[in-house]
């Protein structure tokens, strides 16, 4: 497994959350009202999950779990198979659900956002070390 595509990702994850946190932390008392801010933390919150789930199907392709149907699967699949824990996969699905309905053009909740940015971020960064460190001492091998 090439660890250097996966550090790569989780130099991607790093960024747009640092990112969308700056934007919720330049002042969250006018986060409300600011959408160009909340666009940009929603962007950023969006990149990191598309970087994890292609992160995530790098890791099932090589470690040969399955062909997932959709992003939620690549995460069922990691935990089913001892790359993260299900209590995260549950957390990661719950991201990817906002982020579905940003995709679809859909009002996504803003508390759902303010949630995500303030308890949902280190989420992604558990998920990267995760993997990283699978794909050195793959489960279960």
């Amino acid at each position: 497994m090439d660890e250097t595509l996966l550090i790569g990702k989780i130099g991607t994850i790093e960024r747009c959350c640092r990112r969308a946190r700056e934007e919720y932390e330049k002042d969250p008392t006018t986060f409300v009202g600011d959408l160009t801010r909340q666009d940009a933390a929603t962007l950023n919150v969006i990149r990191a999950w598309e970087a994890a789930v292609e992160m995530g199907d790098y890791v099932i392709a090589e470690a040969g779990l399955g062909q997932p149907q959709d992003e939620r699967e690549v995460i069922t699949l990691l935990a089913e198979n001892g790359w993260i824990e299900a209590t995260l996969a549950e957390d990661l699905k719950r991201t990817g659900e906002f982020c579905r309905a940003e995709w679809d053009h859909q009002a996504a909740p803003l508390p759902a956002l303010v949630t995500i940015i303030k308890r949902g971020l280190d989420d992604f960064g558990a998920f990267g070390q995760a993997l990283l460190a699978g794909a050195a001492t793959p489960p279960g091998g």
